[in-house]
């Protein structure tokens, strides 16, 4: 992690010697601070939707919305007659930044040695500068959760932009949430923690229960830990989670069956931990409890092939169920291919054909998972005030069939400069026989 930080640091220094010479990265730079998208259908995702409307961008920020809004003078102009705009997307659940393509050079910055590593900080090893990034984006997929995988207590999670020179720069918030895996039986779970591979069960169940109880014992030191006034000697691994232990940050539970959800809860009632369970992939059998409790859940990635002892439609109706009984819910495209993140949409997409309203899909990738992280005052929805991350597409981002023209991050209109982009021009110029 620390290579990665220090490449990043060396890589934020280029910018500007580059910008001294003229090249694309000084017009980024010198980019226009006022931008108008004009004659769109808004789809504000907190109201109703704008018929052929306009949309103000300042500084970074959304300026005006509405159907009567002036553009202003010397704005940069987007026409966006046919087309619709939406806030940017927002995927919770990637390694976004810290896997890299197998075929160009990078890093590999994934999970540290040991179960408890809660002292990791995950924004360190992010390379803003990975191919993924741009490939993202150009879907209207503006902001990820990204965090490390393997071990029972993962570390720091941060929410992070698909633009920016630094990760510090990229950074929504660079501790949005503490991390951690609940063990279970046999195989599964993100990040291969708490599996067990093919030992026999009964090896298996002893080893379950010894990791938990590893973990409430982990957890219980680190409370009288922080509880101290002056600790002594000092604990950064005990320390970091202090800001989870007091509720100010929610811990993210990597889950799937019902038996690790149940085994979360009981760790978040016994420790007032503020949860968020994460894949949850039988959410559903406690749908109504989840709803009760005000507990979030992260779902997908649901192109994944459900269990054999479960209906075979579990993961793709697990979304609806959960919606429908009142539970918030979001989606993450998962650790199973970084380049995954940019058919975010899709995810809810093959949940609505399986019972979850299409409105709610769109939330769900949209304003439900900025409030879930805690910034839905600036991202999530197409607002005055709020931070520019929207994109135009030429209709609904759920349909496969539909192509993003434009992309905000922060403000600023996003080249298309992403490793397709770049390679579809490369073959379509080469040599005719």
């Amino acid at each position: 992690m620390n290579r990665l930080l220090l490449l990043s640091g060396c890589a934020a220094l280029v910018p500007g010697a580059l910008a001294s010479q003229g090249t694309p990265s000084s017009a980024a730079r010198q980019a226009p601070a006022v931008y108008a998208i004009t004659n769109a259908t808004i789809v504000p995702v907190v109201g109703p939707r704008i018929a052929s409307g306009t949309v103000v961008i300042r500084d970074g920020k959304i300026a005006a919305v509405g159907a009567n809004v002036a553009v202003p003078a010397g704005a940069q102009v987007i026409d966006a007659k046919g087309m619709s705009v939406y806030p940017g997307m927002i995927d919770s659940g990637t390694r976004l930044g810290l896997v890299e393509i197998g075929s160009v050079p990078g890093g590999q910055d994934t999970q540290e040695l040991g179960q408890f590593n809660p002292q990791d900080n995950v924004l360190t090893a992010v390379n803003p500068h990975s191919e993924h990034i741009g490939i993202t984006r150009a879907n209207g997929v503006t902001s990820v959760i990204t965090s490390a995988t393997g071990g029972l207590i993962q570390g720091s999670a941060a929410l992070i932009d698909m633009a920016g020179w630094t990760p510090y720069e990229m950074a929504e918030s660079g501790q949005v949430a503490m991390v951690m895996t609940f063990p279970r039986v046999g195989g599964g779970g993100r990040g291969q923690g708490g599996r067990f591979g093919g030992q026999p069960q009964g090896d298996a169940t002893e080893m379950q229960n010894r990791q938990v109880l590893d973990l409430y014992t982990y957890l219980r030191n680190a409370k009288a830990y922080n509880e101290r006034s002056n600790p002594v000697p000092q604990n950064r691994a005990y320390a970091a989670l202090g800001p989870a232990l007091r509720g100010e940050v929610p811990v993210v539970f990597d889950v799937e069956t019902e038996s690790q959800i149940r085994g979360a809860l009981a760790v978040a009632d016994t420790f007032k931990l503020k949860v968020i369970l994460r894949g949850a992939q039988e959410a559903w059998m406690l749908a109504d409890t989840l709803a009760a409790r005000k507990v979030p859940v992260i779902v997908g990635p649901t192109t994944e092939s459900p269990a054999n002892s479960v209906p075979y439609d579990a993961i793709y109706a697990n979304p609806g169920v959960l919606a429908k009984a009142g539970v918030v819910i979001a989606f993450q495209s998962g650790d199973g291919g970084e380049g995954n993140a940019r058919n975010l949409p899709y995810n809810a997409a093959l949940a609505t054909a399986y019972g979850l309203d299409p409105e709610e899909g769109l939330r769900s990738v949209t304003i439900n998972p900025a409030r879930i992280w805690g910034v839905g005052d600036r991202l999530g929805s197409i607002e005055v005030g709020k931070t520019a991350n929207l994109f135009v597409a030429t209709g609904d981002p759920l349909d496969v069939r539909t192509q993003v023209k434009h992309v905000f991050v922060k403000g600023e209109l996003q080249p298309w400069d992403d490793r397709h982009t770049k390679l579809y021009e490369k073959f379509r110029a080469r040599p005719k026989p």
